[in-house]
């Protein structure tokens, strides 16, 4: 059931909303990532493009919530069959997860971090886990990206990647070489000071790939005499 948002202003619209936002249909049944404008004993009100601010009932927070924050939440209705806005993420997905399969590509939105790595949503029905150790750059609350399943596993819980996993391997390494030597080249002496042991978030932040991709990488350029491989760095080798 899709609720048409009217292209009207609110009076607690906040002024620096996207008016693709405002004239966006949010449907029952979706999550959304909105905005707090204003709160009450009973609950808190978030703009939603209708002339009628989204409750969401203080018993539907799952922390506190304040004006101008933006908290993702699942829009249903209420017992009165009135749109109401919950926090509840976990309980409103969709534990049926036989449509998703190993490789498949998905919209994920980054709900939650933990201990282990990032709660998403995936296809605004299902929940999976991106590992911070297989996550090589920034994510935010609310956050939405593509990503791809790396595994469904007999529990029916999802493992999630942000590599796209047909391109795993010595495939993934495409591109990469080139921009190593590109840089070796660059360097006055032919020298990096990154190997195959240097953390991966500085391999990321310097060539905007995972650890493993560089070292498949390095071993293609090893293994074609291009470059050698010393315990500070990696070296061009010079061409007689």
């Amino acid at each position: 059931m899709a609720v048409g948002c009217r292209p009207m202003d609110s009076p607690n619209k906040p002024k620096d909303l996207p008016e693709k936002l405002a004239t966006s249909p949010i449907e029952i049944g979706s999550f959304a990532l909105l905005e707090v404008v204003a709160t009450e004993r009973i609950g808190a009100f978030l703009y939603w493009g209708q002339p009628k601010d989204l409750f969401l009932p203080f018993s539907e927070q799952t922390r506190d919530v304040r004006v101008g924050q933006k908290v993702l939440i699942y829009v249903y209705l209420d017992n009165n069959q009135r749109p109401t806005a919950s926090m509840r993420v976990d309980r409103n997905i969709t534990r049926d997860v036989t449509d998703l399969q190993d490789g498949d590509q998905v919209d994920l939105q980054i709900c939650a971090q933990t201990d282990i790595g990032f709660k998403a949503i995936i296809n605004g029905k299902f929940m999976g886990v991106l590992y911070g150790d297989e996550v090589f750059k920034p994510l935010h609350y609310g956050q939405q990206l593509t990503g791809f399943i790396k595994k469904v596993r007999p529990d029916q819980k999802i493992d999630l990647t942000l590599d796209d996993p047909s391109k795993s391997g010595h495939r993934a390494a495409e591109g990469i070489d080139d921009m190593i030597l590109s840089q070796l080249e660059a360097s006055p002496d032919g020298f990096l000071a990154i190997n195959d042991k240097t953390p991966a978030e500085e391999i990321y932040e310097r060539f905007a790939v995972s650890k493993k991709k560089y070292k498949i990488a390095l071993g293609g350029l090893y293994r074609q005499r291009l470059i050698t491989v010393d315990e500070d760095g990696i070296r061009l080798v010079k061409k007689p």
